[in-house]
Protein backbone atom coordinates (compact mmCIF):
# COMPACT_ATOMS: atom_id res chain seq x y z
CA UNK A 1 0.00 0.00 0.00
CA UNK A 2 2.65 2.20 0.69
CA UNK A 3 4.34 1.32 -2.31
CA UNK A 4 1.48 2.21 -3.97
CA UNK A 5 0.86 5.60 -2.36
CA UNK A 6 4.27 6.78 -3.10
CA UNK A 7 4.05 5.81 -6.89
CA UNK A 8 0.64 7.93 -7.37
CA UNK A 9 2.38 10.70 -5.73
CA UNK A 10 5.69 10.62 -8.00
CA UNK A 11 3.53 10.20 -11.12
CA UNK A 12 1.60 13.53 -9.95
CA UNK A 13 4.76 15.55 -9.33
CA UNK A 14 5.64 14.36 -12.76
CA UNK A 15 2.22 14.97 -14.31
CA UNK A 16 2.69 18.61 -12.58
CA UNK A 17 5.99 19.66 -13.77
CA UNK A 18 5.17 18.21 -17.44
CA UNK A 19 1.99 20.81 -17.52
CA UNK A 20 3.78 23.41 -16.02
CA UNK A 21 6.55 23.17 -18.68
CA UNK A 22 3.63 23.24 -21.20
CA UNK A 23 2.12 25.87 -20.08
CA UNK A 24 5.07 27.66 -20.01
CA UNK A 25 5.68 27.19 -23.63
CA UNK A 26 1.96 28.31 -24.78
CA UNK A 27 2.40 31.49 -22.87
CA UNK A 28 5.37 32.35 -23.89
CA UNK A 29 5.33 35.89 -25.42
CA UNK A 30 7.85 37.85 -27.31
CA UNK A 31 8.52 40.39 -24.36
CA UNK A 32 12.03 39.52 -23.66
CA UNK A 33 11.57 39.05 -19.93
CA UNK A 34 8.64 37.28 -20.00
CA UNK A 35 10.42 34.83 -22.18
CA UNK A 36 12.94 34.22 -19.97
CA UNK A 37 10.89 33.99 -16.66
CA UNK A 38 8.23 31.71 -18.66
CA UNK A 39 11.05 29.18 -20.72
CA UNK A 40 10.58 25.56 -19.96
CA UNK A 41 13.75 25.45 -17.56
CA UNK A 42 11.99 27.00 -14.81
CA UNK A 43 9.35 24.17 -15.05
CA UNK A 44 11.68 22.13 -12.29
CA UNK A 45 11.28 25.29 -9.64
CA UNK A 46 7.62 24.60 -8.84
CA UNK A 47 7.79 22.92 -5.69
CA UNK A 48 4.64 20.21 -4.51
CA UNK A 49 3.85 20.00 -0.81
CA UNK A 50 1.09 18.20 1.23
CA UNK A 51 -0.65 19.94 3.52
CA UNK A 52 -2.42 18.17 6.13
CA UNK A 53 -5.61 17.47 3.95
CA UNK A 54 -3.33 15.39 1.84
CA UNK A 55 -3.53 18.07 -1.17
CA UNK A 56 -0.70 18.57 -3.20
CA UNK A 57 -0.11 22.65 -3.06
CA UNK A 58 2.73 24.61 -5.81
CA UNK A 59 5.46 26.54 -4.58
CA UNK A 60 7.10 29.89 -5.94
CA UNK A 61 6.70 30.04 -9.52
CA UNK A 62 3.30 29.23 -9.63
CA UNK A 63 3.28 31.99 -7.56
CA UNK A 64 5.20 34.05 -9.11
CA UNK A 65 3.09 33.68 -12.56
CA UNK A 66 -0.10 34.69 -10.79
CA UNK A 67 1.29 37.58 -9.75
CA UNK A 68 2.91 38.43 -12.96
CA UNK A 69 -0.73 38.04 -14.37
CA UNK A 70 -2.07 40.44 -11.84
CA UNK A 71 0.30 42.85 -13.09
CA UNK A 72 -0.24 42.60 -16.79
CA UNK A 73 -3.85 42.80 -16.30
CA UNK A 74 -2.56 46.28 -14.39
CA UNK A 75 -4.27 44.92 -10.98
CA UNK A 76 -0.82 46.78 -9.86
CA UNK A 77 -2.24 47.29 -5.84
CA UNK A 78 -2.40 43.41 -6.00
CA UNK A 79 0.42 42.42 -7.96
CA UNK A 80 2.40 44.57 -5.29
CA UNK A 81 1.02 42.17 -2.95
CA UNK A 82 1.48 38.95 -4.56
CA UNK A 83 5.19 40.05 -5.22
CA UNK A 84 5.58 41.17 -2.11
CA UNK A 85 4.24 37.56 -0.75
CA UNK A 86 6.87 35.79 -2.77
CA UNK A 87 9.94 37.52 -1.32
CA UNK A 88 8.52 36.62 2.43
CA UNK A 89 7.66 33.32 1.79
CA UNK A 90 10.10 32.22 -0.60
CA UNK A 91 13.72 33.87 0.17
CA UNK A 92 16.08 31.32 -1.70
CA UNK A 93 13.87 31.30 -5.19
CA UNK A 94 15.94 32.06 -7.97
CA UNK A 95 13.57 34.55 -8.98
CA UNK A 96 13.17 36.91 -6.19
CA UNK A 97 15.20 39.49 -7.18
CA UNK A 98 12.56 39.56 -10.11
CA UNK A 99 9.73 40.06 -7.78
CA UNK A 100 11.57 42.70 -5.60
CA UNK A 101 11.22 44.47 -9.13
CA UNK A 102 7.85 43.72 -10.32
CA UNK A 103 6.53 44.75 -6.54
CA UNK A 104 8.15 47.82 -6.67
CA UNK A 105 7.19 48.46 -10.06
CA UNK A 106 3.90 47.63 -9.39
CA UNK A 107 3.72 50.59 -6.71
CA UNK A 108 5.75 52.85 -9.34
CA UNK A 109 2.57 52.20 -11.56
CA UNK A 110 -0.11 53.53 -9.09
CA UNK A 111 2.56 56.44 -8.60
CA UNK A 112 2.88 55.32 -4.96
CA UNK A 113 6.71 56.58 -5.11
CA UNK A 114 7.42 56.52 -1.73
CA UNK A 115 6.75 52.68 -1.43
CA UNK A 116 8.56 52.06 -4.80
CA UNK A 117 11.76 54.07 -4.12
CA UNK A 118 12.03 51.75 -0.50
CA UNK A 119 11.78 48.47 -2.10
CA UNK A 120 14.75 49.38 -4.97
CA UNK A 121 16.73 50.55 -2.55
CA UNK A 122 16.54 47.72 -0.27
CA UNK A 123 16.65 45.17 -3.23
CA UNK A 124 20.35 46.81 -3.90
CA UNK A 125 21.78 45.86 -0.61
CA UNK A 126 19.49 42.49 -0.56
CA UNK A 127 20.60 41.13 -4.23
CA UNK A 128 23.71 42.84 -4.87
CA UNK A 129 25.03 39.95 -7.29
CA UNK A 130 21.79 40.42 -9.31
CA UNK A 131 21.15 40.93 -13.26
CA UNK A 132 18.65 43.08 -11.67
CA UNK A 133 20.76 45.41 -10.08
CA UNK A 134 21.56 47.98 -13.01
CA UNK A 135 17.17 48.19 -13.64
CA UNK A 136 16.71 49.04 -9.91
CA UNK A 137 18.95 51.85 -10.04
CA UNK A 138 17.69 53.14 -13.38
CA UNK A 139 14.04 53.06 -11.60
CA UNK A 140 15.42 55.42 -8.98
CA UNK A 141 16.50 57.13 -11.34
CA UNK A 142 13.47 57.66 -13.20
CA UNK A 143 11.41 58.68 -10.25
CA UNK A 144 13.53 61.28 -9.34
CA UNK A 145 13.14 62.69 -13.19
CA UNK A 146 9.16 61.71 -12.72
CA UNK A 147 9.50 64.09 -9.30
CA UNK A 148 10.99 66.53 -11.48
CA UNK A 149 14.11 65.89 -9.35
CA UNK A 150 16.55 66.34 -11.67
CA UNK A 151 19.77 66.75 -9.97
CA UNK A 152 19.33 63.41 -7.93
CA UNK A 153 18.52 61.74 -11.33
CA UNK A 154 21.48 62.62 -13.15
CA UNK A 155 23.60 61.47 -9.91
CA UNK A 156 22.06 58.20 -10.08
CA UNK A 157 22.78 58.14 -13.87
CA UNK A 158 26.21 58.96 -13.07
CA UNK A 159 26.56 55.62 -11.37
CA UNK A 160 24.86 54.11 -14.55
CA UNK A 161 27.18 55.00 -16.66
CA UNK A 162 30.11 54.12 -14.38
CA UNK A 163 29.47 50.50 -13.30
CA UNK A 164 26.52 49.46 -15.67
CA UNK A 165 27.84 50.77 -18.91
CA UNK A 166 26.85 47.62 -20.21
CA UNK A 167 23.59 46.81 -19.29
CA UNK A 168 21.08 47.25 -21.03
CA UNK A 169 19.33 49.83 -18.68
CA UNK A 170 22.24 52.32 -20.21
CA UNK A 171 19.96 52.71 -23.14
CA UNK A 172 17.03 53.42 -20.85
CA UNK A 173 19.46 55.65 -18.27
CA UNK A 174 20.94 57.63 -21.78
CA UNK A 175 17.13 58.49 -23.36
CA UNK A 176 16.06 59.73 -19.37
CA UNK A 177 19.26 61.90 -19.03
CA UNK A 178 18.21 63.23 -23.25
CA UNK A 179 14.91 64.24 -21.26
CA UNK A 180 16.32 65.97 -18.52
CA UNK A 181 18.75 67.88 -20.89
CA UNK A 182 16.36 68.69 -23.22
CA UNK A 183 13.85 70.22 -20.43
CA UNK A 184 16.68 72.12 -19.19
CA UNK A 185 16.94 73.60 -22.89
CA UNK A 186 20.74 71.65 -23.36
CA UNK A 187 19.38 70.69 -26.56
CA UNK A 188 22.63 69.55 -28.06
CA UNK A 189 23.71 67.75 -24.79
CA UNK A 190 19.96 65.82 -24.97
CA UNK A 191 21.13 65.33 -28.84
CA UNK A 192 24.36 63.36 -28.27
CA UNK A 193 22.91 61.61 -25.39
CA UNK A 194 19.63 59.87 -27.26
CA UNK A 195 21.78 59.56 -30.96
CA UNK A 196 23.00 56.89 -28.95
CA UNK A 197 19.68 54.98 -28.78
CA UNK A 198 19.28 53.14 -32.16
CA UNK A 199 16.74 51.37 -33.98
CA UNK A 200 15.70 48.01 -32.56
CA UNK A 201 15.57 49.69 -28.59
CA UNK A 202 11.93 50.35 -27.55
CA UNK A 203 13.04 53.78 -26.69
CA UNK A 204 14.26 54.59 -30.60
CA UNK A 205 10.64 56.48 -31.76
CA UNK A 206 10.32 59.28 -28.70
CA UNK A 207 14.10 59.15 -28.70
CA UNK A 208 14.20 60.80 -32.36
CA UNK A 209 11.03 63.10 -31.84
CA UNK A 210 12.80 64.54 -28.82
CA UNK A 211 16.10 64.56 -31.34
CA UNK A 212 13.74 66.26 -33.99
CA UNK A 213 11.98 68.96 -31.37
CA UNK A 214 15.49 70.07 -29.99
CA UNK A 215 16.91 70.50 -33.46
CA UNK A 216 14.17 72.64 -34.33
CA UNK A 217 15.04 74.85 -31.32
CA UNK A 218 18.41 75.06 -32.69
CA UNK A 219 16.98 76.19 -36.30
CA UNK A 220 18.72 72.85 -37.63
CA UNK A 221 15.17 71.70 -39.58
CA UNK A 222 16.98 69.57 -41.68
CA UNK A 223 18.39 67.43 -38.87
CA UNK A 224 14.80 67.57 -37.36
CA UNK A 225 13.27 66.50 -40.33
CA UNK A 226 15.86 63.28 -40.62
CA UNK A 227 14.58 62.38 -37.67
CA UNK A 228 10.65 63.15 -38.00
CA UNK A 229 10.78 61.12 -41.02
CA UNK A 230 13.00 58.37 -39.70
CA UNK A 231 10.03 57.93 -37.19
CA UNK A 232 7.37 58.02 -40.06
CA UNK A 233 9.50 55.01 -41.64
CA UNK A 234 9.70 52.46 -38.65
CA UNK A 235 6.87 49.84 -38.32
CA UNK A 236 4.85 50.38 -35.06
CA UNK A 237 3.50 47.49 -32.70
CA UNK A 238 1.34 49.47 -30.33
CA UNK A 239 -0.98 52.84 -29.52
CA UNK A 240 2.22 54.64 -27.58
CA UNK A 241 4.29 53.79 -30.88
CA UNK A 242 1.64 54.72 -33.43
CA UNK A 243 0.58 57.90 -31.22
CA UNK A 244 4.38 59.03 -31.69
CA UNK A 245 4.57 58.45 -34.97
CA UNK A 246 1.32 60.61 -36.00
CA UNK A 247 2.77 63.13 -34.06
CA UNK A 248 5.82 63.22 -36.11
CA UNK A 249 3.76 63.35 -39.06
CA UNK A 250 2.01 66.70 -37.73
CA UNK A 251 6.05 68.24 -36.71
CA UNK A 252 6.95 66.87 -40.60
CA UNK A 253 4.38 68.85 -41.98
CA UNK A 254 4.97 71.85 -40.42
CA UNK A 255 8.47 71.49 -41.72
CA UNK A 256 7.13 70.88 -45.10
CA UNK A 257 4.50 73.59 -44.56
CA UNK A 258 7.49 76.76 -43.24
CA UNK A 259 9.89 75.74 -45.48
CA UNK A 260 11.59 78.42 -47.58
CA UNK A 261 9.47 76.75 -50.62
CA UNK A 262 6.80 75.09 -48.76
CA UNK A 263 5.15 72.07 -50.20
CA UNK A 264 1.56 72.78 -49.05
CA UNK A 265 -0.01 69.48 -50.95
CA UNK A 266 2.72 67.74 -49.56
CA UNK A 267 2.39 69.08 -46.12
CA UNK A 268 -1.48 68.37 -46.04
CA UNK A 269 -0.75 64.70 -46.74
CA UNK A 270 1.18 64.67 -44.08
CA UNK A 271 -1.61 66.17 -41.81
CA UNK A 272 -3.66 63.38 -43.66
CA UNK A 273 -2.66 60.42 -42.77
CA UNK A 274 -2.71 61.30 -38.73
CA UNK A 275 -5.72 59.10 -37.49
CA UNK A 276 -8.88 60.49 -35.77
CA UNK A 277 -8.14 58.54 -32.42
CA UNK A 278 -4.48 59.95 -32.55
CA UNK A 279 -4.00 62.95 -29.65
CA UNK A 280 -2.87 65.01 -32.17
CA UNK A 281 -5.48 64.54 -34.38
CA UNK A 282 -6.97 68.26 -33.45
CA UNK A 283 -2.70 69.57 -34.63
CA UNK A 284 -3.26 67.83 -37.98
CA UNK A 285 -6.78 69.37 -38.53
CA UNK A 286 -5.65 72.58 -37.94
CA UNK A 287 -2.60 71.86 -40.17
CA UNK A 288 -5.28 70.92 -43.18
CA UNK A 289 -7.02 74.91 -42.18
CA UNK A 290 -3.80 76.61 -42.58
CA UNK A 291 -3.25 74.46 -45.70
CA UNK A 292 -6.36 75.70 -47.25
CA UNK A 293 -6.04 79.16 -46.57
CA UNK A 294 -2.46 79.00 -47.94
CA UNK A 295 -3.78 78.15 -51.04
CA UNK A 296 -6.99 80.80 -50.68
CA UNK A 297 -9.79 77.91 -50.23
CA UNK A 298 -11.35 79.64 -47.16
CA UNK A 299 -14.75 78.01 -47.32
CA UNK A 300 -12.46 74.75 -46.71
CA UNK A 301 -10.22 76.32 -43.96
CA UNK A 302 -13.41 77.52 -42.04
CA UNK A 303 -15.45 74.27 -42.55
CA UNK A 304 -12.47 72.19 -40.96
CA UNK A 305 -11.72 74.86 -37.89
CA UNK A 306 -15.36 75.01 -37.16
CA UNK A 307 -15.06 71.27 -36.69
CA UNK A 308 -12.46 71.64 -34.23
CA UNK A 309 -14.74 74.05 -32.60
CA UNK A 310 -17.55 72.10 -32.39
CA UNK A 311 -15.63 68.43 -31.98
CA UNK A 312 -12.91 69.37 -29.69
CA UNK A 313 -13.98 71.88 -27.48
CA UNK A 314 -10.85 70.83 -25.02
CA UNK A 315 -8.42 71.23 -27.58
CA UNK A 316 -5.51 73.35 -27.09
CA UNK A 317 -6.12 74.49 -30.59
CA UNK A 318 -9.46 75.97 -30.94
CA UNK A 319 -8.49 79.29 -30.27
CA UNK A 320 -5.87 79.57 -33.62
CA UNK A 321 -9.20 77.71 -34.86
CA UNK A 322 -11.34 80.68 -34.22
CA UNK A 323 -8.13 82.42 -35.71
CA UNK A 324 -8.59 80.41 -39.30
CA UNK A 325 -12.20 81.41 -38.78
CA UNK A 326 -11.43 84.70 -38.71
CA UNK A 327 -9.14 84.87 -41.78
CA UNK A 328 -11.12 82.76 -42.89
CA UNK A 329 -13.92 85.24 -43.46
CA UNK A 330 -11.85 88.17 -43.83
CA UNK A 331 -10.89 86.33 -46.98
CA UNK A 332 -14.52 86.60 -47.91
CA UNK A 333 -14.95 90.22 -46.94
CA UNK A 334 -17.65 88.69 -44.43
CA UNK A 335 -16.37 91.41 -41.97
CA UNK A 336 -18.64 90.87 -39.12
CA UNK A 337 -18.50 87.05 -38.94
CA UNK A 338 -14.29 87.70 -39.32
CA UNK A 339 -14.45 90.25 -36.64
CA UNK A 340 -16.67 87.95 -34.38
CA UNK A 341 -14.23 85.52 -34.62
CA UNK A 342 -11.17 87.14 -34.18
CA UNK A 343 -12.96 88.86 -30.75
CA UNK A 344 -13.38 85.14 -29.86
CA UNK A 345 -9.56 84.21 -30.53
CA UNK A 346 -8.80 87.31 -27.89
CA UNK A 347 -11.07 86.23 -25.05
CA UNK A 348 -9.68 82.58 -25.18
CA UNK A 349 -6.10 83.85 -25.30
CA UNK A 350 -6.11 87.20 -23.36
CA UNK A 351 -5.23 84.17 -20.27
CA UNK A 352 -3.16 81.49 -19.81
CA UNK A 353 -5.23 78.13 -20.22
CA UNK A 354 -4.50 77.31 -16.51
CA UNK A 355 -4.51 80.38 -14.57
CA UNK A 356 -1.64 80.85 -11.56
CA UNK A 357 -4.56 80.62 -9.14
CA UNK A 358 -5.99 77.35 -10.03
CA UNK A 359 -2.44 75.85 -10.08
CA UNK A 360 -1.81 77.53 -6.55
CA UNK A 361 -4.83 76.28 -5.23
CA UNK A 362 -3.78 72.84 -6.45
CA UNK A 363 -1.16 72.53 -5.14
CA UNK A 364 -1.89 73.58 -1.48
CA UNK A 365 -5.26 71.10 -1.60
CA UNK A 366 -2.15 68.12 -2.80
CA UNK A 367 0.49 69.43 0.01
CA UNK A 368 -2.67 69.21 2.76
CA UNK A 369 -3.10 65.79 2.25
CA UNK A 370 0.63 64.92 1.88
CA UNK A 371 0.87 63.40 5.00
CA UNK A 372 -2.59 61.09 4.48
CA UNK A 373 -0.88 60.05 1.24
CA UNK A 374 2.58 58.92 3.15
CA UNK A 375 1.01 57.38 5.74
CA UNK A 376 -1.21 55.39 2.84
CA UNK A 377 1.94 54.28 1.18
CA UNK A 378 3.82 53.55 4.59
CA UNK A 379 0.80 50.51 5.22
CA UNK A 380 0.78 49.70 1.83
CA UNK A 381 4.57 48.77 1.50
CA UNK A 382 3.90 46.86 5.26
CA UNK A 383 0.97 44.91 3.92
CA UNK A 384 2.37 43.94 0.96
CA UNK A 385 5.25 42.17 2.79
CA UNK A 386 3.27 40.14 5.08
CA UNK A 387 1.94 36.91 4.25
CA UNK A 388 -1.91 36.69 3.54
CA UNK A 389 -3.12 34.93 6.50
CA UNK A 390 -7.41 35.67 7.18
CA UNK A 391 -6.46 38.37 9.62
CA UNK A 392 -3.58 40.45 6.82
CA UNK A 393 -6.29 39.86 4.14
CA UNK A 394 -9.49 41.26 5.85
CA UNK A 395 -6.93 44.25 6.81
CA UNK A 396 -6.10 44.54 2.71
CA UNK A 397 -10.36 44.70 2.46
CA UNK A 398 -10.52 47.16 5.20
CA UNK A 399 -7.62 49.15 3.58
CA UNK A 400 -8.54 49.28 0.16
CA UNK A 401 -11.53 52.12 0.12
CA UNK A 402 -8.94 54.63 1.69
CA UNK A 403 -6.16 53.26 -0.52
CA UNK A 404 -8.77 54.11 -3.84
CA UNK A 405 -9.57 57.28 -2.61
CA UNK A 406 -5.90 58.68 -2.17
CA UNK A 407 -5.20 57.17 -5.85
CA UNK A 408 -7.79 58.69 -7.43
CA UNK A 409 -6.08 62.39 -5.79
CA UNK A 410 -2.80 61.52 -7.12
CA UNK A 411 -4.14 60.71 -10.63
CA UNK A 412 -6.16 63.86 -10.79
CA UNK A 413 -3.70 66.16 -9.39
CA UNK A 414 -1.35 64.00 -11.54
CA UNK A 415 -3.70 65.06 -14.62
CA UNK A 416 -3.83 68.11 -13.72
CA UNK A 417 -0.18 68.74 -13.80
CA UNK A 418 -0.54 67.13 -17.53
CA UNK A 419 -2.82 70.20 -18.72
CA UNK A 420 -0.54 72.49 -16.75
CA UNK A 421 2.44 71.64 -18.81
CA UNK A 422 0.67 71.42 -21.86
CA UNK A 423 -0.62 75.10 -20.69
CA UNK A 424 2.92 76.29 -20.58
CA UNK A 425 3.98 73.92 -23.53
CA UNK A 426 0.90 76.37 -25.86
CA UNK A 427 2.20 79.77 -23.76
CA UNK A 428 4.61 81.03 -26.75
CA UNK A 429 1.61 80.03 -29.08
CA UNK A 430 -1.29 82.01 -27.54
CA UNK A 431 0.56 85.22 -27.50
CA UNK A 432 1.03 84.80 -31.05
CA UNK A 433 -2.37 84.26 -31.36
CA UNK A 434 -3.63 86.89 -29.37
CA UNK A 435 -1.11 89.43 -30.96
CA UNK A 436 -1.90 88.09 -34.28
CA UNK A 437 -5.91 88.80 -34.18
CA UNK A 438 -5.11 91.87 -31.89
CA UNK A 439 -3.53 93.03 -35.20
CA UNK A 440 -6.02 91.92 -37.59
CA UNK A 441 -8.47 93.56 -35.67
CA UNK A 442 -6.74 96.60 -34.89
CA UNK A 443 -7.81 98.69 -38.27
CA UNK A 444 -11.89 98.46 -37.85
CA UNK A 445 -12.30 98.63 -34.08
CA UNK A 446 -13.98 102.19 -34.85
CA UNK A 447 -16.36 100.69 -37.57
CA UNK A 448 -15.76 97.17 -37.35
CA UNK A 449 -17.99 96.04 -40.10
CA UNK A 450 -16.60 97.71 -42.85
CA UNK A 451 -13.04 97.66 -42.78
CA UNK A 452 -10.57 99.31 -45.10
CA UNK A 453 -8.63 96.47 -45.25
CA UNK A 454 -6.35 95.75 -48.44
CA UNK A 455 -5.17 91.84 -49.15
CA UNK A 456 -1.51 92.93 -47.94
CA UNK A 457 -2.87 93.60 -44.26
CA UNK A 458 -3.72 89.89 -43.75
CA UNK A 459 -0.64 88.22 -41.16
CA UNK A 460 1.71 86.12 -42.77
CA UNK A 461 0.04 82.68 -42.04
CA UNK A 462 3.38 80.89 -42.88
CA UNK A 463 4.57 79.81 -39.25
CA UNK A 464 2.72 77.60 -37.36
CA UNK A 465 4.11 77.99 -34.44
CA UNK A 466 6.49 75.15 -32.10
CA UNK A 467 2.48 73.11 -31.69
CA UNK A 468 3.70 70.85 -29.17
Amino acid sequence: MMLRTNFIKAAAIGLAVACTSLFAKATDTPNQYQQDEWSPEYGSNTWMYENSAGLFETGPLDDYRAAKCLFLNRQFLEAAYAFGEIQTKYPTFRLVDQAAFYEAKSFEKLRIHKAAREIYRDAIKRYPQSDQLAKYHFQLMNINYKEGKYKEAMAIYQTIAQKFSKSNAKADADYVAGQIKFEQGLYQESIDLHASILPGNANYLYARYTMGIAYSRLYKFDEAENCFRAITEQPVSNKSERDIQNAAKVKLGHIIFSAEKPDIAAAAQMYGQVQKESPVFDEAMLGITWAFLKVHKPDEAIKYAKWIISNLPESFSVPEAYLVVGYGYFMKKDYKNAFDALIQTEKLTEQPFVSVASRDSARLAYDAMQSQLDSVQVFALDLARQLPTPRVESKRKAFRPTFDKVYKVIEDYATFMQRVIKSDRFESNRKRILDDAGFTLAPPRGCPYTPNYRKSDLPPIDDLGDLE
